[in-house]
């Protein structure tokens, strides 16, 4: 049996035709025949998360971690709207969704209906595209303008990887099935790839080969060793540094991680000579607001972005060229082109960032118990070969101080940089994951998301370590908040919960430190528990009013 609604069964059929597997569902009643087509078909798993905030978040993860595209279907009304910060995260990582909105008749819109609002177009300023199919179609040409449109909606979010938006107005019966079925039309998108032709290649050879002092800085991608490979080759030529940030997933000796560490470390002396003549810039966001103000002051006269996208990204005010090709394509193409430079340019920087890290570990050798020595411990005891989720605003930051692990996989909602859906997201890739799922997070990200637990997906490779300084600590660090008499009231917004609540409700393992010792000794057991199929909360309280002391002391100690 399956929906007695002709485009509807199509759009199941071409879903799974055209390789989506994961559809997250929300429960409803104006999407009951998109729940009844994806749950009866043999090809396409369901999931159903009750929270379609969550909802969108989770599949957002999956999309990740499977690296295909995720259906997401939901009922009418402001349902659509919750799944707007997953979409939006969506669109600015390139992670491919496709969003199914039910809505009711187009006739009641704006005519005092229930649970309805204008939802066509509802996420124009964050999607790829969006489209509406026919209501109730009867007559041929409009079942085949449906099929058309679902064929070129899919194609277009696997294509271009991000979220793309089919609204579908439907009128009552809604429950209605049939044994009777007709099959869609497939309409197969074919293209080639995009690449740089010999010349291409040899012309930007020269242009690099002018210069003395190369600066590569790799933002936030999925991890790739066919790029890794390539950049550790161009690694070896004296005139270019390599920085990489966790969430470029590159981890190399021959690179430069850490970024905050090095860019604290420069003298106004030193800014001079560490500036690049050459900037290339290859993935996604860049978290380093230090290195993003540095190389906006240093007046760099030729940047290249390497992006597959298009549009002139010029997030350091000195963009040359936007090259329209995979970065793997890009470096490959160069690496037996280019000739190695007489600069001690690379040696420049790799001797600040080894400098660094000796002052880096000599600091943390004396530190109290605070935020940043807790994840001193936390990185030392992360399982190999696991995946580690940074949650918004700063543990992706804190994080970023120490050396990348070269097993280990790093993500975080950094598209938009959002504090909601951290949880879900990781929850989301753990599902589709047979690897340890690691999140690593604050109090008020936890709390923000904490119904990313009202789901039955839920394993026992998904583990939470939430710091708890009693509120957003990060104002505390930042530039300015902490000069207001609004501080702890209205921007760090104190609290005195705990997760054990949490944990208790949902069925959690429940974990806590408050030192050092209690840290390593819950550690050694946290990650090789007896799996109960339930996930794991660590939680670790640290003193809301020395966090951002330590912090500040720190970067101050590398100087």
């Amino acid at each position: 049996m399956h929906t007695d609604k002709t485009l509807v069964k199509h759009l199941a059929d071409l879903c799974a035709m055209k390789g989506i597997e994961d559809v997250v569902l929300s429960p409803g009643s104006r999407n009951a025949p998109l729940t009844i087509s994806f749950d009866e078909h043999e090809k396409i798993n369901c999931s159903v998360i009750p929270d379609e905030r969550c909802a969108g978040f989770f599949a957002l993860g999956i999309a990740q971690q499977s690296d295909q595209t995720v259906a997401l279907c939901c009922t009418s009304g402001t349902a659509s709207l919750n799944y707007a910060p997953a979409i939006a995260e969506a669109f600015y990582q390139r992670i491919p969704l496709l969003i199914l909105t039910a809505d009711r008749p187009v006739e009641w819109i704006g005519q005092g209906e229930g649970q309805s609002i204008v939802q066509r177009d509802v996420y124009k300023n964050f999607i790829l595209g969006s489209f509406e199919l026919p209501q109730d179609p009867i007559n041929p040409d409009e079942i085949w303008s449906g099929g058309r449109i679902i064929n070129e909606a899919i194609d277009l979010c696997t294509r271009l990887r991000g979220p793309v938006h089919i609204n579908l107005p439907l009128k009552e019966n809604l429950y209605g099935t049939t044994n009777l079925s007709s099959a869609p039309k497939l309409i197969k998108d074919v293209r080639g790839d995009r690449k740089l032709s010999t010349d291409q290649l040899d012309s930007l050879a020269t242009l690099w080969d002018s210069h003395k002092k190369i600066l590569i800085l790799c933002g936030q991608a999925a991890p790739s060793t066919s790029l890794k490979n390539a950049l550790q080759i161009i690694a070896d030529d004296p005139g270019v540094a390599i920085l990489t940030e966790t969430t470029a997933n590159l981890c190399s000796m021959a690179f430069n991680g850490s970024i905050d560490r090095v860019v604290n470390a420069l003298s106004e002396t030193e800014k001079q000579s560490f500036a690049p003549t050459l900037l290339i810039t290859c993935g996604g966001a860049i978290i380093s607001k230090k290195i993003k103000t540095y190389l906006r002051a240093s007046n760099i006269k030729s940047h290249w972005n390497i992006t597959e996208y298009e549009g002139h990204q010029d997030t350091f005010q000195s963009l040359t060229k936007s090259i329209y090709c995979s970065p793997e394509h890009f470096f490959h193409g160069l690496k037996n082109r280019i000739k190695p430079s007489s600069s001690s340019f690379r040696t420049l920087w790799k001797g600040k960032d080894l400098l660094t890290e000796e002052k880096h570990n000599a600091f943390l050798n004396e530190a109290e118990f605070c935020d940043l020595k807790a994840y001193q411990v936390i990185i030392e005891f992360l399982p190999p070969h696991s995946i580690v989720h940074m949650a918004n605003s700063t543990a992706v930051r804190y994080v970023q101080l120490f050396k990348q692990i070269d097993n280990i996989e790093y993500f975080s909602n950094r598209g938009t940089s959002g504090i909601d859906g951290s949880t879900s997201t990781a929850a989301g890739m753990a599902f589709r994951s047979d690897k340890i799922n690691t999140l690593l997070t604050g109090d008020m990200s936890f709390y923000y998301d904490s119904n990313a637990f009202w789901n039955r997906q839920l394993g026992g490779n998904l583990k939470i370590i939430m710091l708890n300084n009693q509120g957003g600590g990060i104002f505390r660090i930042i530039e300015g908040p902490d000069s207001t008499n609004q501080l702890e009231e209205y921007f760090e917004t104190e609290q005195n919960m705990t997760a054990k609540g949490i944990a208790t409700q949902f069925n959690l393992n429940y974990h806590q430190a408050s030192n050092s010792m209690e840290l390593e000794k819950e550690l050694e057991h946290f990650f090789n528990m007896p799996d109960n199929n339930r996930p794991s909360i660590l939680e670790i309280f640290t003193p809301q009013l020395l966090n951002d002391k330590v912090l500040k002391a720190y970067f101050t100690a590398l100087d």
